[in-house]
C-alpha cells in the first residue's frame, strides 16, 4: 500500500497567514502608527533591521529576552546582545536575505524553549532589499505537537503492519482504504490488489452481501455491532463501528479476530466437563471442590464415605478440619504457590482425618478451575486413597527393622562367642596346661599367683556368660521383671564387695556418698546387673591410682540420680554417639588388657528402661568418664 499524501496541517496554514500579516505591518510599520500598536501587542518577536543588524524598530517582546526596553535596543546592532554562536547564525542569515532577497528561516533554543523564525527582506519599487523583518515565536509546542502526530502515525503504521487480529476501515462505498497486514494471508493478495475492491471482490458472494449489509447499517444507523463470520473453513468475530469526520459517519472501522481455536477450546471444554461430570459422579476417586477461603463447595459420593462425612456437614467445613496438622504449612504454602501461578498443580502424600477419627493416607491433586475469562471458580481436589498401601508398607517396614535387629543380634552373639569368650577361656586353659606340666616344678608362690589368675579369669568369663545369659533373655522377652521396694545402699555396698580383687589389684579409690535411707521401687536384680557392670567398666577403663566415686542423691523429690564416675581413659564424641547401639564396635580392652565386650553397656539401657527411668554419660579423652542413671519416683 503506497503511502497516502498529507494535507497541511491548520497550525501550519495559521503560522503562514500570521507571517504575511507581519509582513504586510512591517511595510506600514514607519507610516502606520496602528501598524505600530498591533507589533508592539503581538505575543511574538517582531522586529526591522538593516544590512548591519542595527535594529530599526522593535516590540517589547524581543527586548524582554534581554531585560530591556525597546528604546534601549533601537538604533544598536541586535548581534551585540546575542550568544556568540547564535550572533553569527543570524548574521549569515541576514546576509543571504539582502543578497537573495528571498525569506530565509531558523531555529534558536533558549532557557528551554524552541524559537522558529523568518527573515522576510522589504524592497523598494525596484526589487531592491532596503530592510529585513524579522519574525520570531515559540514554537515548542507546535514542534512537540508535530513530534505527537508523527509518533502517533508511526505508532499507527507498526500496529497496522504487525497487529494479530485483522484492522480495517473503509469508505461510503464499503471498500478498503487501510487495511492490518495479515489480511494478505487470509485474502492471498498484496494489500495494494486488495485496497479500493469491493466486497464482491474479495469474499464470496453471500458472504461479502452480509458484509454491505452490515456495514451500511453501522453507518446509517451510527451503532457499533459485532457478527460472526465464516470464511474458507475458518470461524472469525468483528465488531465494526463509525468513525464520524465533522459530526458525520464518514468511515467504518473495525477489527477481526480469528475464534477457530477459541470455538475448538470452548467444544472441548464442554467435552472435558462432560467426562468430569461422569468421573465426579461414577469414579471411583474422592474428589471435592473448595472455594476460595478452602470451604467445601460440594464432594461427590465416594469422598463421603471415605470421610464419613454427608456433603451437608462438609460444606460447614474447610479442608483443614480434616487434615492432619504435620501437613498444614506444608499445604497452605503450596497453595499461595498455586494461587500466584508459580505452580500449575499441587501434588502431595498427606494423611486426613475421618469423622470417626481413623486416619485415610491419600495421594492428593490440587489445582485450580478458571471460568473463560480467567477467574477463580475453585479449587479442585482428587484423592488416590493409599491408606491400605501405607499400612501394608508400615508392616513391611515394621518386619525389616525387626529383621536387621534380629540379624545385628545374631551377628553380636557369635562376635562374643567366637572372639570375647573365647579369649577367657584360652587364658584358663593356658593356665591348666602350665600346671599340669610344670606343677612340680613351681614354687608355692608359683602356684598361688597361677590360681589366683584362674580365679580372676573365672570370675570373668562367669560375669561374661551372665551377661550374654541376661541378654539372651531380654531379647527372648523371658526376662523376669520384678519390682519392689530397694534399698539401692545394700544393692550398692554387696557388688561392692564383689568388685575388691580388681580394685585393689589396681589400687583404685573408691569414694561413695550413699545415703542409707534411699529407697525406690525397682526390679533388685536389675539394679545389681546395672550398677556391676558400670563399676566393672569405671574400674576395667581407669590406670592403676586413679579413682572412682560413687554419688546417689534425689532429685525434686520425684527422681533419684546415681552417678558413677572415675577418672580413667575416657572416650571420643564419636564412641559417645553410638556407645549403646548394638551394631556398634566400641569394645575395647581396660588399660590392664581386662576383657571388654560393650554387652554391659546394652544390658544397663535395656534394664534402666525396663523402669522408665534414662541413662546418660558425660565423657572426654584422658579425662575420665561419668555415667548418670536417673528413676523416676
Amino acid at each position: 500500500m503506497g503511502k497516502q499524501k498529507k494535507e497541511p496541517s491548520a497550525l501550519t496554514k495559521e503560522v503562514e497567514e500570521l507571517r504575511a500579516q507581519v509582513k504586510e505591518l512591517t511595510l506600514k510599520l514607519e507610516s502606520d502608527s496602528n501598524a505600530r500598536t498591533i507589533i508592539e501587542a503581538s505575543s511574538d518577536i517582531i522586529l526591522l533591521l538593516d544590512k548591519e543588524g542595527t535594529v530599526l524598530i522593535c516590540n517589547q517582546k524581543l527586548a524582554s529576552q534581554f531585560e530591556l526596553s525597546t528604546n534601549d535596543l533601537t538604533g544598536k546592532c541586535l548581534f551585540g546582545f546575542m550568544r556568540d554562536e547564535l550572533a553569527v547564525k543570524w548574521k549569515k542569515l541576514l546576509a543571504e536575505v539582502f543578497d537573495s532577497g528571498k525569506p530565509a528561516n531558523g531555529e534558536a533554543e533558549r532557557h528551554g524553549l524552541i524559537y522558529s523564525y523568518t527573515f522576510f527582506p522589504v524592497k523598494d519599487e525596484n526589487g531592491n532589499v532596503l530592510k529585513v523583518s524579522v519574525y520570531a515565536y515559540d514554537s515548542t509546542e507546535q514542534k512537540a505537537a508535530r513530534k505527537a502526530l508523527i509518533e502517533n502515525e508511526e505508532i499507527f503504521n507498526s500496529f497496522i503492519e504487525n497487529s494479530p487480529i485483522y484492522v480495517f476501515f473503509k469508505d461510503e462505498k464499503i471498500r478498503p482504504v487501510r487495511l492490518s497486514r495479515n489480511y494478505e494471508t487470509m485474502l492471498g493478495f498484496p494489500l495494494y490488489h486488495i485496497i479500493g475492491k469491493t466486497m464482491n471482490e474479495l469474499f464470496p458472494s453471500e458472504l461479502a452481501e452480509n458484509m454491505v449489509n452490515d456495514d451500511l447499517k453501522v453507518l446509517h444507523e451510527g451503532k457499533q455491532i459485532k457478527v460472526i463470520e465464516e470464511f474458507q473453513g475458518r470461524s472469525y468475530s468483528t465488531i465494526k463501528f463509525p468513525v464520524y469526520i465533522d459530526g458525520i459517519p464518514k468511515y467504518l472501522a473495525g477489527y477481526t479476530i480469528d475464534i477457530t481455536e477459541q470455538n475448538q477450546a470452548e467444544k472441548s471444554l464442554r467435552e472435558s466437563e462432560e467426562r468430569f461430570r461422569k468421573v465426579y459422579a461414577e469414579g471411583t476417586l474422592p474428589i471435592a471442590m473448595l472455594d476460595g477461603n478452602f470451604r467445601f463447595i460440594n464432594a461427590n459420593q465416594v469422598f463421603q464415605s471415605t470421610f464419613g462425612y454427608s456433603e451437608a456437614e462438609l460444606k460447614e467445613m474447610t479442608f483443614k478440619e480434616i487434615t492432619h496438622p504435620d501437613h498444614l504449612m506444608h499445604d497452605m504454602e503450596n497453595l499461595n504457590l498455586l494461587i500466584h501461578g508459580d505452580i500449575s498443580v499441587y501434588r502431595t502424600e498427606k494423611r486426613y482425618f475421618t469423622k470417626q477419627g481413623n486416619i485415610v493416607w491419600g495421594n492428593v491433586q490440587v489445582s485450580i478451575v478458571y471460568d473463560t475469562q480467567n477467574k477463580f471458580m475453585y479449587f479442585l481436589v482428587m484423592i488416590d486413597n493409599i491408606t491400605g498401601y501405607k499400612l501394608a508398607e508400615a508392616e513391611v517396614r515394621s518386619k525389616n527393622e525387626q529383621l536387621e535387629r534380629i540379624n545385628a543380634e545374631k551377628d553380636k552373639f557369635f562376635s562374643i562367642i567366637a572372639h570375647d569368650l573365647r579369649s577367657p577361656f584360652n587364658s584358663f586353659l593356658g593356665l591348666t596346661e602350665m600346671m599340669a606340666e610344670d606343677l612340680y616344678t613351681m614354687t608355692l608362690e608359683e602356684i598361688q599367683q597361677i590360681a589366683t589368675d584362674m580365679k580372676n579369669s573365672a570370675e570373668n568369663l562367669y560375669r561374661l556368660l551372665e551377661n550374654l545369659l541376661e541378654w539372651s533373655m531380654i531379647q527372648r522377652g523371658i526376662t523376669p521383671f520384678n519390682p519392689q521396694p530397694v534399698n539401692l545402699s545394700e544393692v550398692i555396698k554387696d557388688n561392692l564387695i564383689t568388685m575388691t580383687e580388681p580394685i585393689r589389684k589396681k589400687s583404685i579409690r573408691v569414694f561413695a556418698d550413699i545415703p542409707e535411707d534411699i529407697r525406690f521401687v525397682a526390679d533388685q536384680n536389675m539394679i545389681a546387673a546395672i550398677f556391676r557392670n558400670l563399676l566393672s567398666n569405671a574400674v576395667k577403663f581407669t590406670p592403676k591410682g586413679g579413682s572412682v566415686t560413687i554419688k546417689i542423691e534425689k532429685c525434686n523429690n520425684s527422681i533419684t540420680e546415681i552417678s558413677i564416675m572415675d577418672t580413667g581413659i575416657g572416650m571420643a564424641p564419636e564412641m559417645k554417639e553410638t556407645l549403646f547401639n548394638l551394631d556398634s564396635h566400641n569394645n575395647r580392652p581396660g588399660t590392664d588388657g581386662e576383657l571388654s565386650t560393650g554387652l554391659g553397656l546394652l544390658l544397663c539401657k535395656e534394664f534402666v528402661e525396663k523402669h522408665d527411668g534414662s541413662i546418660k554419660v558425660e565423657s572426654e579423652p584422658d579425662k575420665g568418664s561419668k555415667f548418670i542413671i536417673a528413676f523416676p519416683q
